[in-house]
């Protein structure tokens, strides 16, 4: 029996030995594949996923002598997990290329790599890289392609359309590239770079040709570079050798159109030495037709007024700048003492070519005392028997001309009793300069209920300005300003409040008690008799509360302040009659005796400038009498004051009074419900009218606060004819 009969038998008796087990088992799993295999019979049927996969990537699909390729290829298997230490080999399938190793090892990230190069250096055409190697006994196998550039080629000629003449500024020309040794299988790329198109300022259409022709054209538009220079170096290379060529193209600078004003940054600053901003950036820009901006031309300034020591560019002679790229150019302007609108003007050196800028003012910026104004959201609120009512506080700052403070200007407020912010900043909106203060009623709360709140920040006191330059100047007339103190008793210059001074001048001497009122030391303060003024628009007033002989000589700086009252109004009533004049329309307050009269009780109105209380007599309603010989129908009137124990208060503001009248006897309210926001009570006119079988009647009268507290009282009796009994008139 010859051999190879007997290697026959020897693999049937193999074969049917593994039948009679049944099938095996299937593999544990290969790690380099990344799981097992099925196992065999049962119907396993097998994968159809490759065990694993590889990719080539190319650093170029242009390969020259002068610049190689990087070939990178990558291993992984079907799970997609990186399979390091795979010996892969390279080859190319037309052989026009050669590579730096014919093989290499997979590193930790399964990744490979080598170069490849033309095999000689007349190679040209396409070819394809391929990769291979064998996992698991399995051989994986990927390509990509590449182009093959001769590096033969020469560079004949790189030229423009227009010769040696330079190109029309935002004109266009064509290009011309001419290669000798080109074939029509070899194409080579061809690039144009130029400093202009980097500077964004021409462009090149295309940016680079492929030709197998042996000719590139492209198309050159300057977009302004000829403001920036005369000329453009354009240079032209092939793609993979060292071959490059340089033009030259004149450019001419765009003509000049016009100069515009762009901006004033800021529009508004302050007089030199306020502490506020004292500088602007004015900026313009020189433009050609197109509207583009013209660099490096010579630009003159010269503001419209120098007044009160004005710089421009830190001199108070014209200044002279150039533009920048962008055509711009920008001149300092610095504030001097004096405010005022200001322009500068801006001239193409050279020619007529100018402009005026807008927008630019010197302001003040210090508040002036005439112009800072304290106003409050409500004079009478419902704070006396609670916290926490709300209540705010603005202030409209201004300076001399009645222009806004800037934003951010300091203002402070303090309160004799309550709560009050401390420190509040102007805000502008819509050109206007304010802030508001918030307020909640607390301890402590004086026993008339009536608290004075005051508002100061940093200023200068007010002048009348005789010449109109601005500025105050020895001898005008101006407003003397001392030390800022809380009026406690609100009497400053000892008149009743809300008088117009016609006969006599304000008395700036009294309504200040060293041992009452609250003086607030802000580190200015003088030992001087504070200065009448001449005129009387300058005159001091309640709300300017100045301590006496604090003031420092002369006119200056100095803190601004205003004063107001607010009222703790009580939220329950007590309903008054005046003790002289008409009550009732017809009627008269009659009662048994004059024990039974209304009671009487003494309210403080005000305090003189001596600080002596003023008090005024009040019958108050409800208490007693009646009114006679009312007739049918008719009116009255009384005061809805609160209840303060000492003090004539009204009630809350926004407290409604309503009246109920007994039967056949009708009433109704005619004014004076709600209560107005208001420092002193308020009338209320009530009408009435009898029916014809009813001759005497009562009306009961009700509040109800904001706070919603209701209060029935001053129930008052009416009688339509003369007393029958001995009665006697109420005085």
């Amino acid at each position: 029996m010859d051999a190879v009969v007997v290697r026959r038998i020897a693999a049937l008796v193999v074969s049917l030995s593994l039948a009679a087990c049944g099938g095996g088992g299937g593999s544990a799993g290969d790690p380099v594949l990344g799981g097992g295999s099925p196992p065999s019979g049962g119907g396993g049927g097998g994968s159809s996923t490759p065990i694993a996969s590889m990719t080539v990537t190319l650093s170029s699909t242009t390969v020259t002598v002068a610049s190689p390729a990087t070939v990178t290829v990558k291993v992984v298997n079907r799970a997609g997990t990186a399979l390091p230490g795979q010996v892969v080999e390279f080859s190319t399938t037309l052989g026009l290329g050669k590579f730096s190793a014919p093989s290499a090892l997979t590193d930790a990230n399964g990744v490979a790599t080598v170069q490849v190069s033309p095999a000689t250096s007349s190679a040209t055409g396409a070819d394809t890289v391929t990769a291979r190697t064998t996992v698991s006994g399995t051989e994986i196998t990927a390509g990509t392609g590449f182009q093959l550039t001769a590096t033969n080629v020469t560079l004949t000629s790189f030229t423009s359309d227009l010769g040696t003449s330079p190109l029309s500024a935002y004109g266009q020309t064509g290009l011309t590239v001419v290669l000798g040794n080109a074939t029509a299988g070899n194409p080579v790329n061809v690039v144009l770079t130029s400093s202009c198109v980097t500077q964004g300022k021409a462009t090149l259409t295309p940016a680079a040709v492929t030709t197998s022709t042996g000719r590139a054209v492209f198309t050159y538009r300057d977009n302004g570079c000829g403001a920036l220079a005369g000329t453009d170096a354009i240079q032209a290379s092939v793609t993979g050798t060292s071959l490059t060529a340089s033009l030259s193209l004149s450019l001419t600078q765009p003509t000049v159109s016009s100069i515009a004003f762009v901006s004033s940054t800021p529009d508004t600053i302050y007089l030199k030495g306020s502490g506020y901003v004292e500088n602007a950036n004015v900026k313009f820009r020189v433009v050609d037709a197109n509207g583009n901006g013209v660099p490096q031309q010579q630009v003159s300034f010269e503001p419209t007024t120098l007044a009160g020591g004005l710089l421009v560019d830190g001199s108070s002679a014209p200044a002279s700048k150039v533009t920048d790229s962008n055509g711009e150019v920008i001149v300092r302007i610095n504030s001097g003492t004096v405010p005022t609108p200001v322009r500068v003007r801006a001239t193409l050196v050279g020619s007529n070519i100018s402009t005026v800028s807008s927008n630019l003012s010197i302001a003040v910026g210090l508040p002036s005392q005439l112009n800072y104004s304290l106003s409050q959201g409500t004079i009478n609120i419902e704070g006396y028997d609670y916290d926490g009512t709300a209540n705010t506080y603005t202030i409209i700052a201004s300076d001399r001309l009645g222009n806004p403070v800037p934003e951010g200007t300091s203002m402070n407020f303090v309160a004799e009793g309550g709560q009050i912010q401390a420190v509040r900043q102007s805000t502008v909106a819509n050109g206007l300069s304010t802030t508001t203060a918030n307020f909640l009623s607390s301890e402590p709360r004086p026993l008339d209920g009536r608290v004075t709140i005051v508002s100061y920040a940093l200023g200068e006191e007010s002048f009348l300005d005789a010449n109109g330059n601005n500025v105050y100047d020895a001898g005008e007339d101006y407003q003397d300003l001392g030390d800022i103190f809380v009026d406690r008793l609100f009497n400053f210059g000892g008149r009743e409040k809300g008088t117009v001074y016609v006969s006599s001048r304000f008395d700036p001497l009294s309504g200040y008690s060293a041992s009452e009122d609250q003086f607030i030391s802000l580190g200015n303060s003088g030992s001087s008799a504070c200065a009448t003024p001449t005129s009387p628009l300058l005159d001091l007033r309640i709300s300017i509360p100045v301590k006496p002989n604090s003031c420092n000589p002369g006119w200056g700086r100095a803190y601004v302040r205003r004063a107001t009252e607010t009222i703790l109004s009580r939220s329950t009533p007590r309903l008054l009659f005046g003790t002289t004049g008409q009550v009732m329309s017809p009627g008269t307050l009659q009662a048994a005796s004059l024990a039974a009269c209304p009671s009487k009780v003494s309210l403080r109105t005000y305090y003189d400038g001596s600080d002596v209380p003023q008090t005024t007599d009040f019958y108050v309603a409800g208490t007693g009498g009646t009114f006679y010989n009312t007739g049918t129908q008719g009116s009255f009137s009384l005061i809805v004051a609160d209840a303060n124990p000492v003090a004539y208060n009204p009630m809350p503001a926004g407290t409604v009074v309503a009246v109920t009248a007994t039967t056949g006897l009708a009433a109704t309210v005619l004014g004076g419900s709600p209560v107005p926001s208001t420092p002193y009570p308020t009338g209320l006119g009530v009408s009435y009218k009898f029916d014809d079988t009813t001759q005497a009647g009562a009306i009961t009268f009700t509040t109800t606060t904001p706070k919603g507290v209701v209060v029935s009282s001053g129930t008052i009796s009416l009688v339509r004819d003369a007393a029958s009994g001995t009665v006697v008139a109420c005085p």
